[in-house]
């Protein structure tokens, strides 16, 4: 995709950063220089400029971008006004994160579908990855259900897939497993049922969020 990010905050610096991970061709604009100095070599455009400036959009032809995402931070006029430039502009997918309720409420009389609420995402990743003994990383796909990055179970380590009957015994699934450490730990694909755990293994399991707690504060088989 073509995504454009506007206001590299710390936020918006992580999106595009990630966006470009997955090599996506992101544009970035900032006033600040220094900051747009710092993600130049990380991304496809780095351009610095006013976003409240309706010419310094119109410059960009971001109504070609498949996204343009909206991440100013705390000054939430400015997101609505550069967020109004746009729709003028004819871009159709925009994406604002909004900083509180009333800025939300704004953006919704905007018609604006796409809203990120980053801090409150954050605050509820972390609180169910704290709830899940030895969890790394947490997705959640509903209110009920998953996908978590966890260490292996101690009473885990030696016994095959098939043994263990994951979906059976914990009505979860085991999408798949990363081993080694550091930089050289590497994802082993989809495990067949003759698959030996291993100490220091990690984890990527899908099943209901109470299913994997009960599973990862398991002490015994």
């Amino acid at each position: 995709m073509k995504v454009a990010v506007i206001g590299l905050g710390q936020f918006g610096c992580q999106l595009a950063l990630a966006l470009a991970e997955d090599h996506h061709e992101v544009l970035v604009l900032d006033e600040d220089e220094k900051v747009i100095d710092s993600m130049k070599d990380e991304v496809t455009h780095a351009v610095i400029g006013d976003a409240e400036d309706i010419k310094v959009l119109d410059q960009l032809d971001l109504a070609s971008m498949d996204r343009v995402c909206v991440t100013i931070g705390e000054d939430f006029a400015a997101s609505l006004l550069v967020t109004g430039h746009l729709q003028e502009l004819g871009v159709k997918h925009i994406y604002c994160r909004a900083v509180n309720s009333l800025h939300e409420r704004l953006l919704h009389l905007m018609k604006v579908d796409n809203i990120i609420h980053a801090e409150a995402l954050a605050a509820r990743q972390l609180a169910k990855r704290m709830g899940i003994r030895g969890a790394t990383r947490h997705f959640a796909l509903s209110d009920d259900y998953g996908i978590v990055e966890m260490e292996v179970p101690q009473f885990l380590v030696g016994m095959m897939l098939a043994k263990a009957d994951l979906r059976q015994r914990f009505a979860i699934n085991l999408i798949t497993v990363k081993r080694g450490t550091g930089d050289n730990r590497k994802v082993l694909g989809v495990p067949a049922p003759d698959f030996a755990f291993a100490e220091g293994d990690q984890l990527v399991v899908f099943g209901l969020e109470q299913s994997i707690k009960v599973f990862s504060n398991r002490k015994a088989f």
